[in-house]
C-alpha cells in the first residue's frame, strides 16, 4: 500500500512538472527556460526536480517521446486497406481521430510546433510517422504493376510533410474548422489529388 501511495505521488509530481513545463514553453523560448523556472512553476524544490529528471533536456525528451508515442500509435495504415483497396470510411475515421487527438492535446502540440527552441520536433514526428507507415505497408505486398517504387518512396514524405503543415496551420487559425470537416477535406484532397480537388482538369480529359 505504501508503495502504491509513493508511486502515485511520483506520478502526480511528474505530471505537474510536465504540465507546468508545457505552460512555460508556450510563453518562453526553450533555450531561455531554466530548471529553476520549471521548479518554481511546479511549486517544488530544484532537488525534487532532479529526483525525476537529469536536466531540462531530459524533461523535454521525456515529454516529447511520450506525446509522440501516443500520437503515432493512432496511425495504423494496415487498417485502411482490404485486398489492396482503400476503405474510405476508415481513412476518414483515422483523419477524424487524429485531429481530435491534436485538439485534445493542443497545449503539447502548440508548445512543440511553435517554440523556436525546439526545431527538431517536426522532423522527429515525421520520421516516426514514416517508420510506422513503411513498417505496416510493406507486409501488404502492394502489386508491383500498380505501384511505382519511387512513388512509394516519395508519397509518404509528401503526405507526412503536408499533414504536419496542415496541423500547424489549423492551430494557427484557432482550429476554426471542425475536426470532421478537416478530415473530410483531407480525404478529398488525397483521393482526387490537389489539382482536381481545386476543380481543375487536364487538356486530354473528356468532359
Amino acid at each position: 500500500m505504501a508503495s502504491d501511495s509513493t508511486d502515485l505521488r511520483v506520478l502526480k509530481t511528474r505530471a505537474a512538472i510536465q504540465s507546468h513545463f508545457l505552460d512555460l514553453l508556450l510563453q518562453k523560448n526553450f533555450n531561455e527556460i531554466t530548471v529553476k523556472d520549471i521548479a518554481s512553476a511546479a511549486k517544488i524544490g530544484r532537488g525534487t526536480f532532479y529526483l525525476h529528471y537529469e536536466d531540462k533536456y531530459d524533461l523535454l525528451e521525456t515529454v516529447m517521446e511520450e506525446g509522440l508515442a501516443e500520437t503515432v500509435d493512432k496511425f495504423r495504415p494496415h487498417e485502411y486497406f482490404v485486398d489492396d483497396k482503400v476503405i474510405p470510411e476508415r481513412v476518414v475515421g483515422f483523419a477524424l481521430t487524429i485531429f481530435q487527438h491534436f485538439k485534445k492535446h493542443d497545449r503539447f502540440f502548440r508548445a512543440m510546433l511553435f517554440n523556436e527552441g525546439i526545431p527538431m520536433f517536426r522532423h522527429r514526428m515525421q520520421s516516426l510517422f514514416l517508420t510506422k507507415f513503411r513498417t505496416e505497408i510493406q507486409p501488404l505486398q502492394v502489386p508491383s504493376e500498380k505501384a511505382d517504387p519511387l512513388i512509394l518512396e516519395i508519397l509518404p514524405i509528401f503526405i507526412s510533410s503536408a499533414m504536419i503543415g496542415l496541423v500547424s496551420w489549423w492551430f494557427e487559425n484557432q482550429m476554426r474548422i471542425s475536426e470532421r470537416e478537416m478530415a473530410e477535406k483531407l480525404f478529398l484532397i488525397m483521393t482526387r489529388g490537389p489539382l482536381r480537388a481545386l476543380g481543375l482538369g487536364f487538356p486530354d480529359e473528356r468532359k
